[in-house]
C-alpha cells in the first residue's frame, strides 16, 4: 500500500516504527523513504482516522540530546535515533510497512521532548 492508495493503512499504535514516504519535503525537512516513529496516541487515531503524528528516525548520531536512541529489537538494522525536532503529521497512506515497536520508556522520552517544545 503506498501513497495515493484508496485503501486505509493498517491500524497503527503509539510506539510503532514504520517505513514511510514523507515526500515532498521542503528545506531541512527529512525526505525520502525512511523509518518513522508513531507518536500520536490511540485517542488521536480513533478521532483522526486518516492521519498519524510521527517523528523521523535516523542512523546519524549528532549527539543532540533531543535525538532519542531507539532500543534494540525495534527492527532497525543499525543504531537509530528519533529526531524529535522534526515532528509532523502525515497521511496514514504514506506508511508502507511496519518495522517494529520501541519500549515504553523510549516513547515516554520522545513524548517528554515533544511536550517540552510546546510548553
Amino acid at each position: 500500500m503506498g501513497v495515493g492508495s484508496m485503501e486505509l493503512a493498517a491500524p497503527v499504535e503509539p510506539g510503532e516504527v514504520w517505513w514511510a514516504l514523507p515526500d515532498p519535503a521542503v528545506g531541512r525537512e527529512q525526505s525520502g523513504r525512511r523509518p518513522v516513529l508513531i507518536v500520536s496516541n490511540e485517542r488521536f487515531h480513533r478521532t483522526v482516522t486518516t492521519l498519524v503524528v510521527v517523528v523521523p528516525v535516523t542512523t546519524k548520531d549528532r549527539r543532540w540530546p533531543n535525538h532519542v536512541e531507539l532500543n534494540a529489537g525495534t527492527g532497525m538494522e543499525q543504531r537509530s535515533f528519533a529526531m524529535t525536532e522534526q515532528v509532523r503529521t502525515i497521511s496514514r497512506q504514506r506508511l508502507t510497512k511496519k518495522i517494529g515497536v520501541v519500549e515504553r520508556a523510549v516513547l515516554r522520552n520522545v513524548h517528554e521532548w515533544l511536550v517540552d517544545y510546546i510548553r
